[in-house]
């Protein structure tokens, strides 16, 4: 149990220092949770370890995880398209500040950009099933198959639901916006 509360106050802390004006550093982390930097190495290897441990911890406390299979679960495929798109909405806005910096550090560190390079394929994965749902069940988009992929991966990035999440907008905004949006992009579910 002692090590689980360990790796828990380093992941808190990751997300502290992620946050703060402070350079992200294996050190800063371990003075951070306040404890020996070897300990931080010893739980997560290496930076990039402590960085995948903080994307999955981020990805179960938006609860994607939850999300995502119930989205998949829905009984026609506009009913998972929309719940596909409000999981990411739900995700991105789960820890908006922290997923920010995640993305600017993957910007400059090819090893951490592998890694979230990763992840936008899962979500990528998930786009082309709910594309074949859609064709499959008589609403096929009017794009190409890949072209409605890559639209459906663009929608639900974060940085598009940064651009949208405007202090104007609520998350109930921004996701009913991306859903309208998805719908026209693709084609599907307008009243014409």
């Amino acid at each position: 149990m002692a090590a689980d509360e360990t790796r828990a106050q380093i992941l808190a802390a990751a997300r502290a220092v992620l946050v703060s004006d402070d350079a992200f550093s294996m050190e800063a982390v371990a003075r951070k949770a306040d404890v020996a930097r070897m300990t931080v190495y010893y739980q997560f290897g290496a930076k990039t370890g402590l960085l995948e441990a903080l994307m999955d911890d981020l990805a179960h406390q938006g609860e994607i995880d939850r999300h995502l299979p119930a989205a998949f679960q829905q009984p026609d495929a506009l009913a998972a398209l929309d719940a596909f798109i409000a999981a990411f909405a739900h995700f991105w806005a789960s820890d908006r500040v922290v997923i920010r910096r995640l993305q600017a550090l993957a910007a400059l560190d090819p090893v951490i950009a592998a890694g979230n390079e990763m992840r936008q394929g899962w979500r990528r994965h998930g786009a082309r099933v709910i594309v074949e749902r859609l064709a499959m069940e008589g609403c096929p988009p009017d794009a190409p198959p890949s072209d409605a992929v890559d639209t459906l991966a663009m929608l639900t990035s974060f940085a598009t639901y940064d651009a949208l999440a405007t202090s104007e907008r609520t998350l109930t905004d921004v996701t009913s916006l991306l859903q309208a949006l998805a719908r026209r992009a693709l084609g599907v579910g307008v009243a014409g």
